[in-house]
């Protein structure tokens, strides 16, 4: 477990959790949505489950001590300031299962229904639900909401806005969200993580594959412009393989594999969302995803004419405070 930086802890009106399939991050929050103390943890709800089994627990009562070792000492310091948690500890798989909101989904509507989970006699934790856009081909997210809230929160736009703006949360399941005011109006998932971490550690293509500590921007870049090509255009499972065949060709270099694959497959995972068109109008971009993927998404976006990109990084303390703020568990706090 890793703890942050605290600062004045008596100031804690919040305890925020971001619980998701590998991880946990919980968050102990002050007035105005500031972040007193941090911690980290790979107590993902996946860990949670092995836990439950390998100690012959219930899936509950798992949740429950894992809570316990993550932030025990805050619960017990702070008795009375509300709980909440957002990301996958709200799935069929999670603590308690909370409905998903259909799109258009307004993220700061104080009306949407909270799950809760008992912790302690008394004593719950709110859990905030997903977002299903029910298309054709259904889509769900949970935990993005949340950080999409809190971005739009950070960017101080104004409470009765409908300016339209793209989010895209890169990561195992790359999210691509249209966002209207502070209401979600259709979004799509990528696959692109999971995807190429299988072909970097289980295809024939991860034996070609020798290890870097740093990006190889040229090759990288490399991908990017041959996915735009009319050569690779065509489907990321025609061009994929070229990962392979230019180095038995002597024009690729093992050392530059893993960084052309990803520059091919998020090329691919963009293009299939804008297009290929160099001068393509898009509305403001904000990428919500650690450093090195949010530079990756940024590098290629570039290389596709579109400049005005803006990176965060931790937005989803932001978004569960301003939902703890709407929905009425901070009567007395300010937003």
């Amino acid at each position: 477990m890793k703890t942050g930086v605290m600062t004045n802890i008596a100031e804690a009106q919040l305890i925020a959790l971001d619980w998701g399939t590998t991880s946990a991050r919980a968050y102990l929050i002050g007035n105005g949505g500031s972040i007193v103390a941090e911690r980290s943890s790979a107590l993902g709800i996946m860990q949670v489950a092995a836990k439950a089994q390998s100690e012959s627990l219930t899936l509950s009562r798992a949740f429950n001590n894992t809570l316990t070792e993550l932030c025990g000492d805050w619960l017990a310091s702070f008795e009375s300031i509300p709980v909440i948690a957002c990301g996958m500890v709200g799935s069929q798989q999670g603590w308690a299962e909370a409905a998903y909101r259909q799109v258009p989904a307004n993220l700061a509507d104080p009306e949407f229904e909270l799950e809760t989970v008992e912790i302690a006699p008394g004593r719950v934790m709110h859990i905030i639900p997903g977002v299903l856009d029910l298309k054709e081909l259904p889509d769900v997210m949970r935990g993005e909401e949340t950080q999409i809230l809190g971005a739009i929160e950070l960017s101080d736009l104004a409470p009765n806005s409908h300016d339209e703006q793209w989010f895209l949360l890169p990561g195992t399941h790359s999210k691509w969200v249209k966002v209207s005011g502070r209401t979600i109006t259709e979004f799509s998932t990528s696959m692109t993580g999971e995807t190429y971490a299988l072909l970097s550690s289980q295809s024939i293509l991860s034996k070609l594959i020798e290890p870097s500590d740093s990006v190889d921007w040229n090759a990288f870049e490399r991908g990017v412009r041959v996915s735009q090509s009319p050569e690779g255009g065509a489907d990321l499972m025609l061009t994929a393989f070229s990962a392979r065949t230019l180095v038995l060709t002597g024009r690729l270099g093992k050392a530059e594999v893993a960084d052309y694959l990803s520059g091919l497959m998020i090329a691919a995972e963009i293009r299939s969302v804008i297009g290929t068109s160099m001068t393509v109008s898009v509305p403001p971009l904000t990428i919500c995803g650690n450093k090195e993927l949010s530079a990756r998404y940024t590098k290629a976006l570039n290389v596709f004419g579109i400049d005005q990109v803006r990176e965060l990084q931790g937005t989803a303390p932001r978004g569960i405070w301003a939902i703890a703020c709407t929905q009425g568990l901070l009567q007395s706090a300010s937003v």
